[in-house]
């Protein structure tokens, strides 16, 4: 009976070493598909920086084209020299060693950003490639020799930075099942799921039409989707419209998705309304209605709108509900720092002393988030961090801000309200000793975030 025991753990261990040799090799083979298709990749950019536009550089363009061959074109020649340059080489390096795959794209991470630079002006490429795409791009087209038109080449940056993320997934499955150490390898994923949806953002974002604001002033876009939107005036309810809604740090935007039947060859959105972060409120979602979320909008009148959203699914309308609560709660413990800095700093001691956060100030009884009790500067707004705890924040942390303008406060306090004389200050020329200076009445805090 012992050698029979012996006999199928020998097996079941040879069984295992087979199985971890397969999914070695499998993952191999993924990195061999990602350095070849970043070969060919790299050569349809070569296609558009040493053909299009050399031959446009050398040739002169139409006059109606001048000026707008650089939005053509965006940064595509900076992603091209750094893959030709560097990347491509680097990935060829990870045959010899694959350990070092994840560290290649986590270390690059904000070298990527190049890639939501390019398509934040993709639609406006889009636009003008449309108009000239079967005449001037089509003549060089046919001159360079090429299989592809402009736009099928332009697409590429596009599609290649979706690409990565799903190699990586596959890399990461089977270099797991091969009993290799795949930490790394998960904070990977998680930058390339990161990088492609902020540059989709970027893209839809791009094609928002109407809005007469700068839609780079409202802080980060941390979500969007298409909600059924009705508004509710005085009472009066509105029909439920279809709405691409977006939320940025400092504005809502509703928007009208643009009907190609109508005429419209690219699709985009057409600005519809809006609500200021300081005018914001949310309700507290209904359980008989999971899917719905209602934002309120606070009128210089004291009137308030109700903005009622209905999402596709539960978990978009909580991901909103969240994030939505989120920049309310930021924003009110800012305040609090910014106009009562020692009740905050105490607050703070206190929460520390207990080994727990402050929690931000509950929701009244009636369910009603109200609205920020003041407008903000939004360079002092604090940021949201990354709900990614392996990516870097997107933004800096509400209660070092906090504490910052408190440290700030307590430093001129004690200038202020000292008997001794400041010291002097040093500098080339001879200092001059500084009289007592009494208590100063009203000091005006100012902090730079």
């Amino acid at each position: 009976i012992a050698t029979d025991d012996s006999g199928s753990q020998w097996s079941a261990v040879v069984d295992s070493e087979e199985e971890r040799s397969l999914a070695l090799e499998k993952s191999i083979y993924v990195m061999t598909e990602l350095i070849e298709t970043e070969r060919l990749y790299v050569d349809d950019l070569g296609l558009i920086v040493q053909g299009y536009m050399t031959t446009m550089t050398n040739q002169g363009v139409p006059e109606d084209l001048r000026g707008k061959d650089r939005i053509v074109f965006g940064n595509i020649h900076q992603i091209y020299d750094w893959h030709k340059d560097y990347f491509l080489g680097e990935l060829e390096k990870c045959v010899g060693d694959p350990d070092t795959l994840a560290q290649l794209f986590i270390k690059h991470e904000r070298r990527l950003h190049m890639y939501v630079v390019y398509c934040q002006n993709k639609p406006k490429s889009e636009h003008i490639v449309s108009e000239y795409i079967e005449t001037y791009f089509e003549d060089i087209r046919q001159q360079l020799g090429h299989r592809l038109q402009l736009n099928d080449l332009l697409i590429k940056p596009v599609q290649r930075i979706m690409k990565y993320q799903l190699l990586l997934k596959d890399f990461l499955k089977y270099y797991s099942k091969a009993g290799r150490d795949v930490e790394e390898l998960q904070r990977a994923v998680e930058v390339m799921c990161f990088v492609p949806k902020r540059c989709n953002d970027m893209m839809n974002v791009g094609r928002l039409q109407g809005f007469e604001g700068k839609i780079t002033a409202q802080g980060k876009l941390l979500q969007q989707d298409t909600f059924s939107v009705s508004e509710q005036e005085s009472g009066l309810l509105s029909r439920a419209r279809e709405r691409r809604v977006f939320l940025f740090e400092q504005l809502v935007i509703f928007s009208e998705p643009i009907d190609k039947k109508k005429g419209f060859s690219l699709p985009g959105y057409i600005f519809k309304n809006s609500i200021k972060v300081s005018c914001l409120g949310v309700e507290e979602h209904s359980e008989e209605d999971p899917c719905c979320l209602v934002l309120t909008s606070r009128g210089t009148d004291g009137s308030v709108t109700r903005f009622i959203m209905h999402a596709a699914s539960p978990e978009i309308q909580q991901a909103w509900h969240n994030d939505v609560v989120q920049i309310l709660d930021t924003q009110r413990n800012f305040l609090n720092a910014l106009q009562s800095p020692i009740e905050y700093q105490r607050k703070e001691n206190k929460s520390n002393s207990l080994g727990r956060s402050v929690k931000s100030p509950a929701a009244p009884a009636s369910g009603f988030r109200p609205h920020s009790s003041a407008s903000m500067d939004r360079r002092q707004q604090p940021c949201l961090l990354s709900y990614n705890a392996s990516l870097p924040s997107l933004h800096s942390s509400q209660h070092h801000s906090a504490s910052k303008a408190v440290r700030a406060h307590r430093r001129l306090e004690a200038h202020s309200c000292t008997n001794e004389p400041r010291p002097p200050r040093r500098g080339p020329t001879t200092a001059h000793p500084t009289a007592s200076r009494p208590p100063e009445a009203g000091i005006r805090l100012q902090v730079s975030l």
